[in-house]
Parts: C-alpha cells; structure tokens; sequence
C-alpha cells in the first residue's frame, strides 16, 4: 500500500505538536507516533502483518489498550480490538475495518472546524474521514473547498444541515465509528460466490440456505422477521421454516434444537452460532462461509466464520 504525505504521514495520538512548527515537521520524539497515512484502509484482523498492522496496533496502544507494536496482529491484539470497539458501541468483532479505523484516527478533543482552518486537527479529521472510506478528501492539513465538500456529502446523508463544518455532534459521530461512506471507490478483483465443496442435494438445509440467499442485501432491523428487514434469528427462522422446520425467535434457544455438528462436518444450511452466550446466529453457505444479518446500519451478507468467535453449530432437521 503506497505512501502519501510522508512528511505529514505521523499523526500523533495524545501527544501535541509544537503550535509554532509547520505542518509536516518531524517532532523528537518521532520514533514513539503511530504511521497512520495510506491511500486507502484495508480490515485488520489476527495475522494481518505490515504497515497497517503496527498502524492499528499503534492506535489502540495509544488508546489504552495493551497490544504489541510489532507490525504483527496477533489474536491477543484481536481481543483488544474487540474490546475497544465494544467500548464505542460497535459489535465486537475481532476484525477492525472502516468504522474502527475511523474511530481510532478521530480519537481526542472535538474542535470546531472550517474552511481556512490548519494544523494537526484537520489532518487528524482528514485522517479520519480517509480511513472512513471517503477517498477524496485531501490528507494536507488544510481545511479547503475539498475538505469542506466531503463534509457537504456526510451531512446531507445524515439528514445534517449542510454547513461544510465540523461541530462537537460532527466529531462525536466520527469517534463512534458512525460515519462510512456508503460507497468507497476501490478497484476490487472479482470474487466469486461461496460454493460449497459438498455435493449439491435438496436437503432441508439447502432449501433454508435458498431462501437465505435470497434477503441478501435486506437490512438489519433488531427484533424483525423480514419480509424487507431481519435480525440474526428471524433470518435463521425464516429461512428454516422456508424447509418446513420451525424454530424459536433466539439464537439462544435455537442453538438447543437439533442435532450438534462439529465445525468439520459443517453443511449448507446449517445453524453456526457465535460469541460467549450465545450471541449471534448464522446459516453455513459453504467454503468457510456464513450468511447473517450483522447488526443495526449493516445488510444481510456473506461472512468467513473465522472473522467471528465460534461457539458450535446444529443442524435442525
């Protein structure tokens, strides 16, 4: 991942720059910042390495949580992520992609910003608004027209008066990892559907694994069953009663039903649950693969299962 900035490519998190030296100054102490500027934000999970990896190691270090800043994200470092993204009010996943760099970038004090505005603020915002997906706005540390019209655009589809300025409500949303652009313009490989390995059958779990596949890009809505809206059980309901088999309204009471399956002989359709307690439940598509609906401002979608903590699965029928 190439580069930009490399003289204004250290934000330093708790530490002040100098308010008389000019953006891009290297400081003395250079050698405990955190290296945060990149042209775009990849997911961090256990066994990412390299820049991006001691980038976010860095950031949680700074933010209080113990991880090691070694160009290495170990499962310890996962568990800390976890943790701080909890902390905020996000899902605790053991993955940190747009919401959890942005909210880790925006950290601090929550000034009131605009156009002709410079300094370590803007650039810390701009940061931010970058690793949030928002691949125009310029990384300089100048508040311009650039910066001010990213602003426009995440205020209007929030419904925001569009001032082009940054408030306190502005930066309490960013550091809750509530601001994401809907669209991030990337170049991306084709990727092809999950397809399981097994022998394709007209199973019970195959036809709930159907229609499954049919909410894909349905939102999240806590409590709902569909048609248009589900959370993680009304999903897994629906689409088992879709083969006949009907199943409480809980990931919890669902996980009792059934027959237990070990990870290894894991079928279509079948029920995957996820986190301490029962938490999360989710429908086996196949090569590693799930099919859920994650949890409010997210769609029902396909996900590996190693990106959760996996607690057992059953097969209903």
């Amino acid at each position: 991942m190439g580069r930009i900035l490399r003289t204004a490519a250290c934000l330093i998190t708790g530490v002040a720059l100098d308010a008389t030296a000019a953006l891009g100054t290297i400081p003395a102490n250079a050698a405990t910042q955190c290296d945060v500027t990149f042209t775009a934000y990849q997911p961090i999970k256990a066994g990412s390495h390299g820049a991006q990896a001691k980038a976010m190691e860095c950031l949680l270090h700074k933010a209080g949580y113990p991880t090691t800043v070694n160009s290495h994200f170990s499962a310890t470092d996962a568990q800390e992520l976890a943790k701080f993204r909890k902390s905020i009010g996000l899902n605790p996943l053991l993955v940190g992609g747009r919401r959890a760099w942005s909210a880790l970038l925006s950290r601090g004090t929550t000034p009131h910003l605009q156009a002709g505005d410079r300094g370590r603020e803007v650039l810390r915002l701009q940061l931010a608004l970058r690793s949030a997906g928002f691949a125009k706005i310029p990384i300089k540390g100048r508040y311009g027209a650039a910066t001010a019209d990213v602003i426009k655009v995440v205020q209007k589809s929030r419904h925001l008066k569009r001032t082009g300025e940054v408030n306190v409500e502005f930066w309490k949303r960013l550091q809750a990892g509530k601001i994401i652009a809907t669209t991030v313009v990337v170049v991306k490989k084709p990727v092809p559907k999950p397809v399981s390995k097994a022998p394709k059958t007209h199973t019970k779990g195959e036809k709930a694994l159907a229609f499954a596949k049919k909410q894909l890009g349905d939102l999240y809505v806590r409590n709902a069953a569909g048609p248009n809206g589900w959370d993680c059980s009304g999903l897994s309901m629906k689409a088992w009663k879709a083969a006949g088999v009907s199943l409480p309204h809980s990931a919890g009471k669902q996980y009792r039903i059934g027959q237990k399956i070990s990870k290894s002989n894991l079928r279509n359709g079948d029920l995957v649950f996820f986190y301490p307690g029962i938490k999360h439940v989710a429908l086996y598509a196949g090569n590693g693969n799930v099919i859920h609906a994650p949890h409010p401002g997210k769609k029902v979608q396909y996900i590996k299962m190693k990106y959760m903590p996996y607690m057992g699965a059953r097969r209903p029928a």
